[in-house]
């Protein structure tokens, strides 16, 4: 009985040491499968990065729009200034004559670019530059004119008087615009001249003036003539003789 014991034990024993092995087997199975599956994680290809985009260039700003020029290249009150042609079409004045706008004290001179803004304050537009020479002071002019107020209105006339006008010039006998305005011109040349109150006619009840506004002048020079004393002795008792 013992030695069957003995054997069954041993038995047992050999059994359990069969066994074991098994369940070795089945572990290292698993650890194989495990060794696999961390060797494929592994292998696994790693995701790719997003592409960069190149940054795409930026839009050229749009150029901007020339400034718009007007006649008078300044920014003009649109209603006065329709305002100011139908009253110089009531007046019967040119076709290109000159708008004035007023701002209170201040005026602006809307005029075509034909025109020449002169630094004395004058700004003219010759129609006929004419021939010979200009006149000089202490010789006689003799032009016709037209002359406006600031709303093509006509103030004053040669052609409706019917005779051309004729004067000296450097004694004061005219307007001071009109005559900066006329001494540079030629016979036979045709101008308008606008000028500035500073330059302008006197004003009061005995004129033709009754404010401080700009006028207008058209010129035609017809003659220029030197001047020279003649008779009595020196100044007195002489005349002016122009021929």
């Amino acid at each position: 009985m013992d030695r069957v014991k003995t054997s069954g034990t041993a038995a047992t024993t050999t059994d359990e040491g069969r066994a074991k092995p098994g369940a070795s087997t089945e572990t290292e199975a698993v650890k194989e499968e495990a060794a696999r599956g961390e060797a494929e994680r592994g292998a696994a290809p790693a995701p790719e990065a997003a592409p960069v985009s190149e940054a795409a260039p930026k839009p050229a700003a749009p150029k901007p729009a020339p400034p718009r020029v007007t006649e008078s290249s300044t920014k003009v009150d649109t209603k006065a200034l329709l305002n100011n042609t139908r009253i110089k079409t009531y007046n019967n004045a040119p076709v290109d004559f000159p708008a004035f706008l007023r701002e209170g004290y201040d005026v602006k001179v809307i005029h075509g670019n034909d025109y020449t803004v002169r630094e004395d304050g004058l700004i003219v537009k010759d129609y006929l530059i004419g021939e010979g020479e200009s006149p000089k002071d202490n010789q006689e002019c003799t032009f016709n004119y037209v002359a406006y107020n600031e709303n093509g209105g006509t103030i004053d006339s040669t052609y409706r008087r019917g005779a051309p006008a004729s004067t000296r010039l450097g004694i004061n006998g005219m307007i001071p615009g009109f005559e900066l305005g006329i001494k540079d011109m030629r016979p036979g040349g045709k101008r308008r001249i606008i000028v500035p109150p500073e330059l302008g006619p006197p004003t009061g009840p005995a004129t033709f003036f009754s404010a401080k506004q700009w006028e207008v002048f058209d010129i035609e020079l017809l003659d220029v003539k030197s001047c020279s004393r003649a008779g009595g002795l020196g100044s007195f008792g002489s005349n002016i003789v122009c021929e």
